[in-house]
């Protein structure tokens, strides 16, 4: 009976969990190139279970496997692409296709360079003429921060950046993510990113994983748009019912358990 508690105990912290990221998904619908998140679970390794001190069996005797109940594996983000909205305003860039822009970071922690990436382009023009964050951190161009002037710039496709007069300044610095598999082959893989908060992602393992800078064509970059959150809603509306319902059933059985104990240690103990 005790096994079942923890069989139970250990999916009401599970869907507890899974609720967190589902929340968080829905909290940032309308959050300006937002990845959902998905919350995989794995069953612990099975114990096998013995009948020991029985005299009526001469040897060991095996009742067979029991599982104490399931946890957290990983949360994985859905890089899907977002439906773009046009905006019509200068400042605001969005990507079709992989990638991410390249914002500095250098000076948040150290003095030694520090990259953030994100899908997020509603950026805004400072009092220097630097493309900013709406925090005010720098935008990144091949050359480094990028300096546009005033609000006259125009960036095409291809992410060149042009001032008012025609004449090219630099081109958005787009990355996206390389490993090599075990045959020295290059592939694109956003597993070692990690949200960082603003809307924000770094790069956890750095050394397997390359930010790698985009060609020409391979991601296309739109003035005036903005890429929205890749949130299902209904989708994530589902998963919450399902995940309360779980949570629900699992505290049934808690309760159910814990007043069949209850019943044993005092109603058995009278007997």
């Amino acid at each position: 009976m005790l096994r079942s508690m923890y069989t139970a105990g250990t999916a009401m912290l599970t869907y507890t969990r899974k609720m967190d990221v589902i929340t968080n998904n829905l909290t940032n619908v309308e959050t300006r190139g937002f990845k959902a998140d998905t919350l995989a679970t794995r069953s612990f390794r099975d114990l096998m279970i013995d009948r020991l001190n029985d005299p009526s069996f001469y040897r060991y005797d095996s009742v067979g496997p029991h599982n104490t109940g399931i946890h957290v594996d990983q949360v994985y983000t859905g890089w899907q692409q977002g439906p773009l909205e046009n905006t019509g305003v200068s400042t605001d860039f969005a990507l079709t296709g992989d990638g991410f822009f390249v914002i500095d970071y250098t000076g948040e922690y150290d003095d030694e360079p520090v990259e953030r990436y994100t899908r997020n382009g509603a950026f805004n023009v400072d009092a220097e003429g630097m493309l900013v964050t709406g925090d005010g951190r720098y935008v990144l161009g091949e050359g480094g921060p990028i300096e546009v002037g005033g609000m006259g710039f125009i960036v095409g496709e291809d992410g060149y950046v042009y001032d008012a007069y025609g004449d090219m300044i630099d081109r958005l610095r787009v990355v996206r993510f390389i490993r090599e598999d075990e045959e020295g082959e290059e592939l694109i893989d956003n597993s070692s990113l990690r949200k960082a908060g603003d809307n924000m992602f770094f790069n956890f393992d750095p050394e397997n994983y390359e930010a790698q800078d985009i060609d020409e064509g391979v991601s296309i970059v739109k003035q005036g748009y903005l890429e929205n959150s890749n949130v299902d809603t209904a989708r994530e509306m589902v998963n919450m019912m399902q995940t309360y319902r779980a949570y629900e059933i699992n505290q049934r059985i808690l309760r159910m358990i814990d007043e069949s104990l209850g019943r044993a240690v005092n109603d058995i103990a009278r007997i």
